[in-house]
C-alpha cells in the first residue's frame, strides 16, 4: 500500500509540473503575441487589427481544456498592464478577453468539432463559433471598459469593428495551424514527405515575400498554385501552415505600407488585406477539409467493401448485376470463385452465364429468370453449375428485376455455394434413415425375443431357449458395433482421437478378431508371417473387425474369405479379399465416404455405411490410406497400407 501511495503522489506531482509548464506557455506566447500587435503602427492604443492573442486563447482552451483558463486571463492582464491601459481598465479587459476564449471553445465543442479539421464542419465550428460569435464578447466588454473610462478616441461603433476584426482574424490566422500541428503531434512523416513539406512553405514564404514586401503586388496569383500544392499535398497541415505564412507576410507588407490597398488609414489597408486573407484560410481549410472527407469516405468504402468480400467468402455467397440493355454482367469475386472463374478471363453475358449451369437445370434456370423478367416478381433458383475442371457445385440463385417506367433495365441479385449444405442434408437423411434402419432391425429382434421369453418360458425347451438367447446376445452385438461406430466417426469428426502407438503382432491380432466374430460355416484363411509393428492396438482392432465384418456381410454363406498380413520394407499391408458382388469402378473411391454404401444394388445388404469410412479414417491418423480392388477370382480387395511402422519382420512379439 506504501508504495502504490508513493507512486501516486509522483504520478499527481508529475501532472502539477506539467500543468505548470503549460500555464506559462500558454501565458507567456499569449503577452508576446500582445506586444507584437500592440507595438504596431496600425494599433489604436490596445485596440489592434493584428490580435494574434485571441488564436492562441482559443486554441489552448480547446487543446487543453477550460480549465487553462487562468493562463489566459494572466497573459490578457499581463500584455493589457504593461500597455497603455490603467491597472483597472486592463482588468476589465482581461475579464472580456478571457471570457471570449471560454465562450468560443464551449460554443465551438458545441457545434461539431475535432481539433485536426478534417471535416468541413469542424472548419465551419470554428469559424463560426470561434471567429465570428465569440469575439464579440471580448469588443463588447473591452469597448465598452474603454468607454466609461474615457480611453479612446474612437466612436463606440467604430472601435467596436477594429476590436471585433482584430480578435476573428488572430482566431483565423492562429488557431488553425496550432489545433493542426496538435492533432499531428504522433504523425511520423518519412524524410522525403519532411523534404516536401520544408520546399512547399519555403517556396510559399520566398513567393509572398516577393509578392508582399518586394513590390511584386501585382501578381499575388503566383502564390495560389503554391497554397493549392499545401492543401493537396499535406491536407489541413499543409492548409493552415500555407495560410499563415501567407498572412502573416502579407499583413506585414500591409502594414508597412507595400500594398496598394484602398484605404483612408494605414489601419483600414491592414484590414482590407486581412480580410482577403481570411478568405484564403477558410477557402483552403476548407479544401483541405472535403479533401480529408472523401479520403475519409473512400477508405470507409474501400473498409465495407473489403468486408462484404470477406463475409461473402465466408458465406460463400456472391452478389451479381445484369444490365439488360448492354446484356453485360457483374459478379462480385466470390461469384467468380463459386463459378471457378479468372476475374476478368472473359467479358460477362448472359449467354456464357447459362453454359455454366448444369445441362439438365439449364432450361429450368433460363424459365425462371425470363419469368421474373415478364412479371416483375423477385425469383429463387436452386441449380448446379459445371466448371471449367468438370466439377459440379450447387448453386441457390435469388434475383429481381429493376424497372424504368413498364421496362425492365437490369436485375440484381445474389448466388451461394450451398453444394456443403446440400451435402449435409443428403449426410443427415442418410444418417436418419440407415441409422433407423439398423437400429430398428436387432431392436426388433431383441424385443420379439424378448417378450417370447417372457410370455412362453415355461413351454419351450432349454435348446430353444439357448438359441434365443444367442439371438438376443448377436443383435446386441450388433447394436454395440453400431453404437461404437457412430461415437467412433464422431470423436475423428471432432478430432478428439489421438493415437496411441505400442509394439504388437500383427498376425495374432487379426486372429484374436476373426476367433471373436460369429462366422458360422464360412472358411476365413489367414496368412503371412508374425510381423511386429508400432500401432494402436484398438483402433487396429476396429480396422480389421470392420472389414472381416463388411467382407461378411457380401459373400456367400460358405464363401471363403482370405485375409493377407505382409510387409513393404517398413510399411504394413493388410489386405482382406471375399468372393462378393465386387466393387464397381465408379464406386471405388466413395464406399470409403461416411453412410456410402456403395452401388444401390446392395442397398438390401445390412449396414450403415459406416465401418468402411472408420477403417480408412484410422489408416489415416496412422498416416496410411485405403483402396480396393478386384479380386482374382471375383469379388473385392480391401488394401490397407500403413507406412514406416514395422518394427521386426518374421520374428513374434514377445
Amino acid at each position: 500500500m506504501t508504495v502504490r501511495a508513493d507512486q501516486g503522489t509522483r504520478d499527481r506531482s508529475r501532472v502539477r509540473a506539467r500543468d505548470a509548464v503549460l500555464f506559462l506557455v500558454v501565458s507567456g506566447a499569449y503577452i508576446g503575441a500582445a506586444k507584437v500587435g500592440l507595438s504596431l503602427d496600425v494599433s489604436h492604443g490596445v485596440i489592434t487589427p493584428v490580435w494574434a492573442p485571441s488564436g492562441i486563447a482559443l486554441a489552448a482552451l480547446l487543446i487543453l481544456g477550460v480549465r487553462f483558463w487562468p493562463a489566459v486571463a494572466v497573459g490578457a492582464f499581463v500584455a493589457n498592464a504593461t500597455s497603455d491601459a490603467s491597472l483597472g481598465v486592463a482588468a476589465g479587459i482581461t475579464v472580456g478577453n478571457t471570457a471570449a476564449a471560454v465562450v468560443g471553445a464551449l460554443l465551438v465543442r458545441r457545434l461539431g468539432f475535432t481539433p485536426a479539421l478534417d471535416r468541413v464542419r469542424s472548419v465551419l465550428a470554428l469559424v463560426v463559433g470561434g471567429a465570428l460569435l465569440s469575439t464579440i464578447v471580448s469588443a463588447t466588454n473591452g469597448v465598452t471598459i474603454l468607454a466609461i473610462a474615457d480611453a479612446t478616441e474612437d466612436s463606440y461603433g467604430t472601435a467596436w469593428v477594429l476590436w471585433w476584426f482584430g480578435d476573428a482574424i488572430g482566431v483565423l490566422m492562429v488557431a488553425p495551424v496550432l489545433l493542426v500541428l496538435y492533432a499531428s503531434r504522433h504523425m511520423r512523416p518519412r524524410p522525403w514527405q519532411i523534404a516536401e513539406g520544408l520546399a512547399v512553405l519555403g517556396a510559399v514564404a520566398a513567393v509572398s515575400s516577393i509578392v508582399f514586401l518586394a513590390g511584386a503586388w501585382r501578381y499575388p496569383y503566383l502564390i495560389f498554385p503554391l497554397l493549392l500544392w499545401a492543401a493537396l499535398r499535406f491536407r489541413q497541415i499543409g492548409a493552415a501552415s500555407a495560410s499563415f505564412l501567407v498572412g502573416a507576410i502579407g499583413t506585414w507588407g500591409a502594414v508597412e505600407g507595400n500594398i496598394p490597398l484602398s484605404g483612408d488609414t494605414a489601419t483600414e489597408r491592414v484590414q482590407l488585406a486581412q480580410a482577403l486573407f481570411a478568405v484564403v484560410v477558410v477557402s483552403l481549410l476548407v479544401l483541405a477539409a472535403t479533401l480529408a472527407e472523401r479520403e475519409s469516405g473512400r477508405a470507409a468504402l474501400a473498409q465495407a467493401a473489403a468486408r462484404l468480400a470477406e463475409a461473402q467468402s465466408i458465406a460463400h455467397i456472391g452478389s451479381w448485376e445484369w444490365d439488360l440493355r448492354h446484356d453485360t454482367i457483374t459478379w462480385s469475386d466470390e461469384l467468380y470463385r463459386i463459378f471457378g472463374l479468372e476475374r476478368g478471363s472473359e467479358p460477362l453475358s448472359y449467354s456464357p452465364y447459362l453454359e455454366q449451369v448444369h445441362p439438365e437445370d439449364r432450361a429450368r434456370v433460363d424459365e425462371t429468370v425470363r419469368q421474373a423478367l415478364a412479371d416483375g416478381q423477385p425469383f429463387s433458383v436452386e441449380h448446379r453449375v459445371v466448371r471449367r475442371d468438370g466439377n459440379e457445385r450447387v448453386v441457390s440463385g435469388r434475383g429481381r428485376a429493376l424497372f424504368e417506367g413498364d421496362e425492365p433495365v437490369s436485375m440484381v441479385g445474389t448466388a451461394q455455394d450451398v453444394t456443403e449444405q446440400r451435402h449435409v442434408d443428403r449426410l443427415r437423411e442418410d444418417i436418419l434413415s440407415t441409422v433407423s434402419h439398423e437400429l430398428r432391425t436387432p431392436l426388433t429382434t431383441v424385443l420379439g425375443f424378448a417378450l417370447t421369453l417372457e410370455e412362453r418360458r415355461s413351454e419351450l425347451e432349454q435348446e430353444t431357449i439357448d438359441e434365443i438367447v444367442a439371438d438376443i446376445a448377436q443383435a446386441a452385438r450388433r447394436l454395440e458395433r453400431l453404437l461404437a461406430d457412430l461415437l467412433d466417426i464422431e470423436r475423428l469428426r471432432l478430432g478428439h482421437t489421438v493415437v496411441r502407438r505400442e509394439r504388437i503382432d500383427v498376425g495374432d491380432l487379426v486372429r484374436r478378431v476373426v476367433a471373436d466374430y460369429p462366422l458360422g460355416a464360412r472358411v476365413v484363411s489367414i496368412s503371412g508371417g508374425p510381423v511386429a509393428a508400432s500401432l494402436d492396438s484398438a483402433k487396429m482392432e476396429r480396422i480389421v473387425d470392420n472389414l472381416v465384418v463388411n467382407a461378411a456381410k457380401h459373400t456367400p454363406p460358405e464363401g471363403p474369405i482370405e485375409i493377407r498380413v505382409d510387409t513393404r520394407g517398413r510399411d504394413l499391408l493388410l489386405v482382406v479379399e471375399d468372393e462378393g458382388p465386387g466393387i464397381a469402378d465408379e464406386y471405388k473411391q466413395e464406399i470409403f465416404e461416411t453412410f456410402n454404401r456403395g452401388p444401390k444394388v446392395s442397398s438390401m445388404t445390412p449396414g450403415a455405411g459406416i465401418g468402411l469410412a472408420l477403417v480408412s479414417r484410422f489408416a489415416a491418423i496412422h498416416g496410411g490410406r485405403t483402396w480396393v480392388e478386384d479380386a482374382q477370382g471375383g469379388g473385392a480387395s480391401f488394401h490397407v497400407l500403413i507406412p514406416d511402422c514395422v518394427l521386426d519382420v518374421a520374428a513374434t512379439v514377445d
